[in-house]
């Protein structure tokens, strides 16, 4: 592969072919792997053989290059760069919550450490990843308006490709602050700065997820289920305001902008909170009313093996063995215990308790296992009824938005924001996520300790989701937050942000190093 070789440097032009090539190939040889419902999409005819030239003629050639788009999030055809593994957990591991526990992975102890470097192999990975997504769009972004057939339907798969590009490039430049912007497929054996472009990669984040707004359907009914959809573009756009609002962009204009495309979300009456949190990480509830977007896993076909990194090692909680390799701190089952009484969510957000799938005994925490409490493991995406079989074959979705983070965006977004008016309050968000979680809610609070509520509040709802170390660097709380698991990460702000990988560095001159990394 192209970019898990040569990252951004000396982009496309000689390689633009083969990439090409890999994205009709995966989209015709892993028919269905984008969703648990994905499983009819590409039924293609397979050229002798394949180009730009033959390939871009159909609707149905423009939906199989969208489909490798999305298979791009469930495979893990290059091991950790992919979604549920590096790109993942440098969100996760950081957060106060969470622990990297048995794993001997470096890249991995130094995200929950807070000890990365140039030189830390995972940023690497995940950079490739990104850049990956980045690459695919662009092809497919080039060539679908080019198709004839049913218009609505190719602004619908351009759409697609383009909300995946937006989503991309958030990612991007939340853990990089300065990213080479490229939207074309082939371009001049060049290579593409870094620094200066965070207005531009803004504007083209916002450019596309607006076009996908416009052009995605609220929903999908059969095996295009799991698709992006109106929502879903504007669940990222508001996370792009909120990102441009904070730290360290500080454009604070964009609250309103993000507090108003919440609000249309709420509006629509398309979304709800599950009265049952737990059912939001169980298979029976993948697609409830607070499904917004996930990257869509199914068994046989492209399984997930998140659920062995974060189950119990030598412990039979699911039909798939555990690694211990992922899961929570002690510091965080106190807090909740401390904090949140009677908080529903504690027997879902920490395993308490579990049935022995193969004794039917019920073993106890503390008691019948880890009788010290070393280690603390979470039930998110560990579902023993779950019909995924064998070891890394989970079929369980893993979520990148759903309803509640947008209620608690909504929330953040009008507390901070200047001169707002809406039709919901800061309130109203944060309550009916407590309110599900059994606790009252809050009141009379100024604007400084809402946002210490809602941060707690994010901490609590949406741990192990990979949204945190995002949240603390745009609520410029981190420094507060990890010294809660007892890191220490001074006051130069260089744990904000991500650095520029070292060999990316030597492979493109045109890139510079974060000023902080340097």
């Amino acid at each position: 592969d192209y970019y898990a070789s040569r990252g951004l440097g000396d982009v496309y032009k000689r390689q633009v072919m083969k990439s090409i090539y890999k994205i009709i190939f995966s989209s015709l040889i892993l028919m269905g792997l984008m969703t648990s419902c994905f499983d009819k999409f590409l039924e293609e005819d397979v050229y002798d053989f394949l180009s730009p030239n033959n390939f871009y003629k159909t609707e149905a050639d423009a939906e199989a290059a969208v489909n490798a788009i999305y298979s791009r999030l469930v495979s893990s055809e290059d091991n950790d760069i992919s979604f549920h593994r590096a790109a993942l957990m440098i969100g996760e591991y950081p957060a106060e919550c969470s622990s990297a526990q048995t794993s001997t992975v470096p890249y991995r102890l130094a995200f929950e450490f807070y000890t990365w470097t140039p030189n830390t192999d995972g940023i690497e990975l995940v950079w490739k990843f990104f850049y990956q997504v980045v690459f695919r769009t662009n092809v497919a972004i080039e060539n679908i308006p080019n198709i004839g057939g049913d218009p609505t339907k190719i602004k619908r798969l351009e759409g697609e490709a383009r909300f995946m590009r937006g989503l991309a490039y958030l990612y991007l430049i939340r853990l990089f602050d300065n990213v080479p912007l490229t939207t074309a497929s082939e371009q001049d054996d060049q290579n593409l700065p870094n620094m200066g472009t965070s207005d531009a990669v803004f504007k083209q984040i916002i450019e596309d997820l607006t076009f996908a707004e416009s052009a995605l359907p609220d929903s999908y009914t059969g095996t295009d289920v799991g698709r992006a959809t109106k929502g879903a573009a504007q669940a990222f756009l508001a996370k792009t305001y909120l990102t441009m609002a904070g730290y360290p962009w500080n454009k604070t204009e964009n609250y309103a902008l993000a507090a108003a495309k919440c609000e249309d979300i709420i509006k629509s009456g398309n979304y709800d909170l599950d009265p049952n949190y737990a059912m939001n990480f169980k298979e029976a509830g993948e697609h409830n009313k607070e499904y917004i977007f996930d990257a869509e896993f199914q068994q046989n076909l492209n399984g997930s093996n998140w659920v062995n990194m974060s189950s119990i090692r030598d412990q039979n909680v699911c039909g798939m063995a555990g690694w211990s390799s992922f899961g929570g701190t002690m510091n965080f089952y106190e807090d909740m215990l401390k904090n949140n009484p009677g908080d529903k969510r504690l027997a879902t957000n920490i395993i308490l308790s579990f049935i022995d799938t193969k004794t039917g005994e019920e073993k106890i925490w503390g008691k019948d296992f880890d009788v010290n409490k070393g280690l603390v493991h979470t039930w998110k995406y560990i579902d023993p009824e779950e019909t995924g079989v064998g070891d890394q074959n989970s079929n369980l979705n893993y979520h990148f938005t759903r309803y509640a983070d947008v209620l608690l965006m909504h929330s953040e977004a009008v507390n901070n924001a200047t001169g707002f008016s809406g039709s919901y309050d800061k309130y109203y968000g944060i309550n009916l996520v407590r309110e599900r979680a059994g606790l009252a809610g809050i009141t009379n609070l100024d604007k400084d300790a809402f946002n210490k509520a809602l941060i707690w509040e994010r901490v609590v709802e949406l741990c192990y989701e990979g949204h945190l170390w995002y949240d603390y660097k745009r609520m410029n709380c981190m420094e507060e937050r990890v010294a809660r698991k007892g890191v220490n990460i001074g006051t130069d702000k260089k744990y904000y942000v991500y650095p520029i990988p070292v060999n990316e560095l030597s492979r493109n001159p045109k890139l510079e190093q974060h000023p902080l990394w340097k």
